[in-house]
């Protein structure tokens, strides 16, 4: 069989194989439950975004709201920064492995997570995974609204517009107290459908093992 994690994925590789199943991604509870981050703790709204060195396309749809933004609110980035965005942000971390990446997310503190993806069949085809992450952390997200992205979960979507991203990130900005009910609500939802455990771990036991 051929297990992959949306359905869009599967339907990217019919054909190709008789036997494609869609085993939706879970986080390891071990990992990702229970992790602390503090709020506010910077001087002004920490916003940021967190991510390796293949979301070069992803970032520059915000290069522009990061320049726009940068006198209103901290920017942090974990994992990789392009050369444009660099001088615009507070706090950069550098990439850790993935046992101590969950962690390392958390102690970023941010009020407020970024998820920009840019429209192309990779991105169509990926998962929410980026969101369920962050909504362990407790942290409130804005993301791109593509299919990757959609669905049940409590995250604010925007189009691919300079505009959309800058009136999104002032909005949360603006009223605190309710970004923050935002990011609890997402890790609830996040704690309650998503962990790799109960119901979903018996998913991921019948997608991997015999019949």
């Amino acid at each position: 069989r051929f297990v992959v994690s949306t359905q869009p994925l599967a339907e990217a590789f019919a054909g190709l194989h008789g036997d494609i199943r869609v085993i939706e991604n879970r986080l390891p509870v071990k990992w990702w439950k229970g992790l602390q981050s503090q709020r506010r703790r910077g001087r002004k709204p920490r916003v940021g975004w967190a991510g390796g060195v293949s979301h070069t396309g992803d970032l520059d749809l915000i290069v522009d709201v990061v320049r726009e933004l940068a006198g209103e609110v901290e920017w942090v980035f974990m994992g990789m920064c392009p050369d444009a965005i660099r001088p615009f942000i507070n706090e950069f971390h550098g990439g850790v492995d993935i046992e101590s990446y969950p962690v390392a997310l958390a102690n970023l503190d941010l009020d407020l997570a970024l998820a920009p993806v840019e429209a192309n069949l990779f991105n169509e085809c990926k998962s929410n995974l980026r969101l369920l992450e962050y909504g362990a952390c407790g942290f409130p997200v804005i993301c791109s609204d593509l299919v990757c992205y959609r669905g049940d979960l409590p995250v604010t979507r925007v189009k691919n517009r300079f505009r959309d991203w800058v009136d999104a990130i002032r909005m949360h900005i603006s009223d605190l107290d309710a970004t923050a009910q935002a990011g609890d609500r997402l890790r609830e939802a996040v704690y309650r459908d998503w962990m790799l455990d109960g119901e979903n771990l018996e998913r991921w036991r019948k997608a991997w093992m015999p019949d």
